[in-house]
C-alpha cells in the first residue's frame, strides 16, 4: 500500500535546494561528519523559515533520498587538505584498537552467565557496534583518499 501525499506538500527535488543547501553550510560550517542534531537543525530552520521539511532531503524517491547536511559534509570533506584526512584516519584508528583492547581486557570467561550477564553483553554489543561505527568513518575518509589518487 503506497501513502498518497497531500497535494499541498511539494515532492522531494532531485537535487539539493539552494535554500537549504545555504542553511545546512551555516549549520555544518567546515565538518566534514554528521550527527542526528544537524538534522534536526536543518529541519528546525527550514520549520522557521516557512519552508517544507522536504527540502532537507533530495532523490528521486524515498529509497535512494540523501539529506543536504550529508551532501554539504561530502563537499567539505573534499576540500580538505589531504594530511588532515591522513591525521583523522590514524586517530580513528587508535580509538578502534583502543576499544578492541579494552573489551578483550574486561572480558572473563568464567563469567559467561549468572547475575549480571545480560548487562554485560549489552555492554559488548555497544562497544561492536561502536567499533563498527568507526570502521564506516574510516572507510568513508579512505574513499575520499582513493577519489583523490584517481583523479590526480
Amino acid at each position: 500500500m503506497t501513502q498518497q501525499q497531500p497535494p499541498h506538500v511539494k515532492s522531494r527535488p532531485l537535487e539539493p535546494d539552494p535554500f537549504a543547501f545555504e542553511l545546512a553550510g551555516t549549520i555544518l560550517g567546515k565538518r566534514i561528519e554528521t550527527d542526528h542534531r544537524d538534522y534536526n537543525a536543518l529541519l528546525a530552520c527550514l520549520r522557521d523559515a516557512g519552508r517544507p521539511v522536504e527540502l532537507a532531503f533530495y532523490g528521486p524517491d524515498a529509497a535512494t533520498a540523501r539529506s543536504v547536511i550529508e551532501a554539504v559534509a561530502d563537499a567539505n570533506l573534499r576540500t580538505i587538505p589531504v594530511f588532515r584526512i591522513l591525521s583523522r584516519i590514524a586517530s580513528l584508528n587508535r580509538r578502534q584498537s583502543e576499544s578492541v583492547s579494552a573489551d578483550i581486557a574486561r572480558f572473563d570467561p568464567s563469567r559467561l552467565g549468572g547475575r549480571g550477564a545480560a548487562g554485560r553483553q549489552r555492554d559488548r554489543a555497544r562497544s561492536a557496534e561502536q567499533r563498527l561505527l568507526l570502521a564506516n568513518r574510516i572507510h568513508r575518509l579512505t574513499a575520499e583518499l582513493e577519489r583523490r589518487d584517481k583523479i590526480g
